[in-house]
């Protein structure tokens, strides 16, 4: 009868054992793959900031009148002019965003495009944005509405809001309903171009 006891009382404690290790390999791997979302969203806003900055920094560079460097420009799309690369001719670049990809269990990701004179849009570097917006201000710093062609000479500088969240929810190992989308946040304010501002509001 003891070596009944014993026996039982070894599987109990091996079977709490074996629960306990799949507990902790379960919230490693959680972890596991909380950092990894992290990081790729980290990573897919890095790329996308390094390219926009590029870009709005040169509004109107080479332009004979920098008020005609902006030909759109609405909370989430804008169209500009610049001599982009250096080349001697004056390119147009657009950047906007498409509509939710429905494709994914995150509801709120869209593309964010860029367009290059004629040709196609392209999906811009990086994945997962899920908020791209744009508020423009004049020389005194107030901001421009209603923003329409009669308007977009006064621009001076130019605030940009982009939020970045991962495809998939991050598990929530402790309230599994309270699993969240990866993400992160980014505003430049007040970015202005050099040029734009020869004008002098």
């Amino acid at each position: 009868m003891s070596v009944m006891l014993d026996l039982i009382g070894s599987v109990l404690i091996a079977g709490f054992v074996i629960l306990m290790g799949l507990r902790l390999n379960e919230t490693i791997s959680g972890s596991a793959d909380a950092s990894m979302a992290g990081l790729n969203v980290q990573q897919s806003m890095a790329a996308i900031v390094q390219d926009l900055e590029s870009d709005f920094r040169k509004i109107g560079y080479t332009l004979p009148d920098p008020r005609l460097s902006i030909a759109l420009a609405d909370t989430g799309h804008i169209k500009f002019y610049s001599d982009l690369y250096r080349t001697g001719t004056i390119d147009s670049v657009e950047w906007f965003t498409g509509p939710v990809l429905t494709t994914l269990p995150n509801p709120n990701i869209r593309v964010l495009f860029r367009k290059f004179n004629g040709d196609d849009a392209l999906g811009a570097a990086g994945l997962g944005v899920t908020q791209f917006y744009l508020r423009y201000f004049n020389a005194k710093g107030d901001t421009i509405y209603p923003l329409d062609a009669l308007h977009y000479s006064q621009i001076w500088t130019i605030e940009i809001s982009l939020r970045v969240e991962s495809p998939y929810k991050i598990q929530d190992l402790v309230n599994p309903d309270n699993s969240q989308f990866a993400a992160a946040y980014w505003r430049q304010t007040r970015l202005s171009s050099r040029n734009i501002k020869r004008h002098g509001g």
